[in-house]
C-alpha cells in the first residue's frame, strides 16, 4: 500500500492522494484505492470546506466509487457518489448526477441481464431492484433517455415474472407467500389494466388451494385416526376463510370452501359419536352447523348427529350428576345440571329443533325434578 502524502497546511485533503488513488484504480488495484481513499476521507471534516477541499473531496468519493463499481459493489458506489454529490462545489454537482444516472444505468442494465439464467422466485426480486436503480437514476437526470428505456424494459418483463413466481409457489403449496407477492402486485398502481383480473383470479386461488389443502390433511389424519391433528387442519382452514376478503374470494369458490369444510367437520363429529366421544364430538359439530350456504338434505346430517351427541352427552353426564347428587354434593349436581341445560339451549339457538333434542330434553328434565330444582327444561 503507498503512504498517503502530508496534508499541506491549510488543506484537508492533499491533491496528490486524489491523484495517486486515481493512478492505483488504473492499475486495477481496487482494494487499495477504497483502503487509502476511505482512510483519508475518514479525516476531513465537512463542514465549512473551501471550495479547493470540496473539490478533492467530492474527486476523491468518486474514484472510490468507481472502485467499488469495479468489484460490483454498485450499491457501495452509489453511497459513496452520494458522499462526492453532497460535497462538490455547485457548479460541479451536474457532473456528479450525471454519474449516479450512469451508475443507476449500468446496474439496472446488470441486473436485467441476469434476469433470464435466475430461478423465478429470485426473478421478482432482481426486476423490482433494477426498477429502484432506474428511479434513483431518473432522480438525478429526470430526461435520461436510456434510463427511461431500461425502466420499460424492466416492467414488461416484472409481471410474467410474479406470474412465473406465483405459480411455482403454488406448486409448491407455498400459499402465503404467493399470496404475498399478488398483492404487492395488484397494489402497483403500473400494473397494467388488462392483468388485473388474472392477478385477482390467481390470489382467490392461493385461497382455495390452501383450505383444499387443510382439509385434505384433515382427511389424512381422520383415516390414521388422528383427530387432534384433524381438527387442527379444519380450525385452520376456517381461520383463514375469515379473514378473506369476499373479493378476494368469489361467491362460488366460497360455497365450495364451505362444502369441504362442512364435510370435514361432520366427518370428524360422526366419527366420534360413532365411538362413543360424545363430549368431543359436540365442537366440531357445531363448528359444521355453521355454515349457512350448505344445503338443508346435507345439513340435515350434522343435525341429526349433533343430536345424537348432545343425547349422548346427556346420559353420560347425568349419570355423573345422580353419583354427586348421592355422595352429597347436590350444589355441585345443580351446577352441573343448570351446565347441561345451557348447553342445549344453546343449541336450539343455533337452530336444532325441541323435537330434534326431545331425548336430551327429557333426560335433563328428570335430573331437574330428581333435585328438586323447581325448573323444566
Amino acid at each position: 500500500m503507498r503512504p498517503a502524502a502530508a496534508t499541506p497546511p491549510g488543506r484537508q485533503l492533499d491533491p496528490e492522494v486524489v491523484e495517486a488513488c486515481f493512478a492505483l484504480y488504473q492499475e486495477r488495484s481496487y482494494a487499495e484505492v477504497i483502503s487509502i481513499g476511505e482512510e483519508a476521507l475518514g479525516r476531513v471534516r465537512t463542514d465549512s470546506l473551501a471550495e479547493d477541499d470540496a473539490h478533492d473531496i467530492a474527486a476523491l468519493w468518486s474514484v472510490v466509487a468507481l472502485a467499488k463499481q469495479a468489484r460490483e459493489d454498485d450499491e457501495g458506489a452509489r453511497l459513496a457518489l452520494e458522499q462526492a454529490l453532497a460535497t462538490a462545489p455547485p457548479v460541479e454537482r451536474t457532473t456528479y448526477r450525471q454519474h449516479l444516472a450512469a451508475l443507476s444505468l449500468n446496474a439496472a442494465q446488470t441486473l436485467l441481464g441476469r434476469v433470464e439464467s435466475q430461478q423465478s422466485e429470485d426473478r421478482v426480486g432482481a426486476l423490482r431492484t433494477a426498477l429502484a436503480w432506474v428511479d434513483r437514476g431518473l432522480e438525478m437526470v429526470p430526461s435520461d433517455a436510456r434510463l427511461h428505456e431500461a425502466g420499460a424494459r424492466t416492467q414488461e418483463a416484472l409481471w410474467p415474472a410474479y406470474e412465473q413466481t406465483v405459480n411455482h409457489l403454488l406448486q409448491r403449496l407455498e400459499f402465503e407467500t404467493a399470496r404475498r407477492l399478488l398483492r404487492e402486485a395488484l397494489d402497483d398502481p403500473k400494473l397494467p389494466s388488462e392483468r388485473v383480473a388474472d392477478f385477482q383470479n390467481l390470489l382467490s386461488g392461493t385461497f382455495g388451494g390452501e383450505i383444499g389443502q387443510l382439509t385434505a390433511q384433515a382427511i389424512r389424519s381422520m383415516q390414521e385416526e388422528r383427530e387432534s391433528e384433524a381438527l387442527a387442519a379444519l380450525q385452520r382452514a376456517e381461520e383463514l376463510l375469515a379473514t378473506t376478503a369476499d373479493e378476494a374470494l368469489p361467491l362460488k369458490r366460497r360455497e365450495e370452501v364451505d362444502q369441504r369444510l362442512w364435510w370435514g367437520y361432520t366427518r370428524l363429529g360422526v366419527r366420534r359419536v360413532e365411538a362413543g366421544q360424545y363430549e368431543e364430538a359436540i365442537d366440531p359439530l357445531v363448528h359444521a352447523f355453521r355454515f349457512a350456504t350448505i344445503s338443508p338434505d346435507r345439513q340435515a346430517e350434522t343435525r341429526a348427529t349433533l343430536a345424537r351427541a348432545l343425547e349422548g352427552v346427556a346420559d353420560v353426564r347425568a349419570l355423573a350428576i345422580r353419583q354427586l347428587n348421592d355422595d352429597g354434593n347436590r350444589d355441585e349436581a345443580v351446577l352441573k345440571t343448570q351446565a347441561l341445560l345451557e348447553l342445549l339451549r344453546s343449541c336450539m339457538e343455533r337452530g336444532l329443533s325441541e323435537d330434534e333434542l326431545s331425548a336430551a330434553f327429557a333426560t335433563t328434565e328428570r335430573l331437574v325434578r330428581e333435585l328438586g330444582m323447581g325448573e323444566r327444561a
